[in-house]
């Protein structure tokens, strides 16, 4: 067995499919094509060996993976689409008669949850070739359109076992009319070549050739985008699809008068995929939130009027139901990296999802004011994020760790920087002064408690290395969070700390510095424990002290 894993870190996979105009699109291709991942294997060759023709091994290579059709593994989706504006000229002979005007073009994408596997049951590589698939998949840095970047390596069969949540697209015979089926590009298995990925057969192309062809897709659109050695294939949709499999925006309520607190409590968990042209800062963490719950307010607002609360999206006491007397019930604002990738700091990144959890439980209005939510304007507003609804269920899918009361962990790593609900210290004109009873760790287990927490265990805090605070790749490193400078006879008391913006609330004077200090944290139990809410300490609903599981 052959096997091609690809992970899109951004959560986004940008394609149209092949020869079709965009203005005809209703939604991107789905799933990814086999005709595009050979194409991207080529790519990625030539962009290793700069003014070389492609080698014999890597010919064989791409031709051998073409010579079958792959099954195609993927999770959940959500289709969208972006449009812009582009401003130009009208058409007209007499140029100073010319007027601008705006020709609208729509960028359609899927907003994909886990990673696409390529599956190759019966195909199987030499030594000397999978060597060579996983140096060229290493090379590949996007997928589809250049938003779509992604991670590419072969995996094993027991590493596809492993993954959960696939469900998997196989070919059939030919094309079929079929709710069930969706049409795929793909090599001709018995009349593919290698030179078809870039060039016309009518040219006698040649692996060997010295001279760059002409770009395949101007030489093809006078040809209806007939490419020679592929095919349209139907491929036939997991049995979950597209039920299970594609997450959709319901309808919207039709009158104002229905209640927003009308119905049943039909969800308490939302996951949204952050679609942003550019990667989302960490130290965003707060400000994102802030902006999606200012989102959904004023929506709601729009919709319900003034006289309507819902305790379950904004939280505010005077609103709080009688069937609920705890706290931290209402809903909380979590921005994060992809957190199926496992948790650690070691590992943090851009955030690229938003995880709603609502421990009292949303209506299906609710549901509805959230899902209206289309851009968030952030930082100077050049970048707006689009939420795009990816999963929606009364717990969070199996896998991913989410503290909520379930998943049991011995140790427990913070994710977002813990920021003591109190202030542990005082600043004078003279000096600072620490104090002891309100240190980070002690207000920890304060919180810890308050939750009721009676397991036993050690709160520690952790150090900050130069790798963990540098962004990979960014030059120069930039810090995923402004570093304490620490006063001299404090030093232990600002330890691994740094500078978080942190939530103001309706009360709070704007004059006031909003930026707090954090730390993160680790906690270590005798036994398995559960955290019964996500996150602690100061703004927990908007992202802050955001703890997840690290084994142990």
């Amino acid at each position: 067995m052959t096997a091609i894993k690809i992970v899109f870190p951004w959560e986004r996979y940008y394609a149209h499919p092949w020869g079709l105009n965009p203005v005809r699109l209703r939604e991107a291709e789905w799933p990814p094509s086999p005709w595009r991942l050979l194409r991207a294997l080529a790519s990625s060759w030539f962009r290793c060996h700069l003014g070389c023709t492609l080698s014999q091994d890597a010919a064989q290579l791409i031709e051998k993976l073409g010579c079958a059709l792959p099954e195609v593994g993927i999770g959940k989706v959500t289709f969208g689409q972006t449009v812009h504006y582009q401003p130009n000229y009208g058409a007209t002979a007499d140029k100073d008669d010319a007027r601008y005007k705006n020709t609208r073009h729509e960028n359609h994408f899927a907003a994909v949850h886990g990673p696409v596997i390529f599956r190759w049951p019966h195909l199987d590589l030499s030594s000397t070739q999978q060597k060579l698939l996983a140096e060229m998949l290493a090379e590949v840095s996007y997928f589809g359109r250049a938003e779509s970047i992604c991670r590419a390596e072969p995996i094993t069969a027991a590493e596809v076992g492993a993954i959960d949540g696939i469900g998997w697209c196989r070919p059939t015979s030919g094309r079929r009319i079929s709710p069930r089926c969706r049409d795929v590009f793909c090599p001709a298995p018995d009349n593919f070549r290698v030179t078809d990925l870039w060039a016309q057969r009518a040219d006698n192309p040649s692996v060997d050739a010295p001279d760059a062809p002409r770009q395949l897709v101007d030489a093809l659109l006078a040809s209806d985008m007939k490419v020679d050695g592929a095919k349209w294939v139907s491929y036939e949709m997991p049995e979950d699809w597209p039920m299970n499999r594609v997450v959709r925006t319901p309808r919207t309520l039709k009158s104002r008068r229905e209640s927003v607190n009308d119905g049943p409590r039909i969800a308490r968990y939302l996951r949204f995929s952050m679609q942003c042209r550019v990667p989302i800062h960490p130290k965003f963490t707060v400000p994102l939130a802030e902006q999606f719950r200012a989102a959904a307010s004023w929506y709601f607002r729009e919709r319900f009027g003034e006289n309507q609360p819902s305790f379950a999206l904004f939280g505010h006491e005077h609103d709080r139901p009688a069937d609920t007397s705890r706290e931290h019930q209402h809903a909380f604002y979590l921005p994060t990296r992809s957190l199926g990738a496992g948790g650690g700091l070691e590992q943090r990144g851009s955030i690229t999802e938003l995880h709603l959890w609502c421990p009292y439980g949303l209506t299906q209005a609710e549901t509805q004011v959230l899902q209206q939510i289309q851009r968030l304007v952030w930082k100077d507003g050049r970048y707006p994020v689009r939420p795009v609804l990816t999963a929606m269920g009364m717990e969070p899918p199996q896998g991913l760790p989410l503290a909520t009361g379930v998943i049991k962990s011995r140790v427990w790593r913070s994710e977002t920087p813990f920021v003591p609900p109190r202030h542990f210290y005082r600043a004078g004109s003279s000096a600072h002064k620490m104090r002891e009873a309100e240190a980070p760790d002690r207000q920890l287990i304060a919180c810890l408690r308050q939750a009721g927490i009676v397991v036993p265990g050690e709160v520690r805090r952790l150090g900050l290395s130069g790798e963990q605070m540098g962004a990979i790749g960014s030059l120069p490193p930039m810090p995923y969070w402004s570093i304490v400078r620490a006063p001299e006879d404090e030093e232990s008391a600002f330890a691994g700390a740094v500078v978080s913006a942190t939530h103001a609330n309706s009360g709070t004077r704007p004059e006031l510095d909003r930026q707090r200090i954090g730390f993160f944290m680790e906690i270590a139990f005798d036994a398995e424990a559960a955290l019964p809410m996500p996150a602690f300490g100061h703004s927990n609903h908007f992202g802050l002290g955001l703890f997840v599981p690290a084994g142990g």
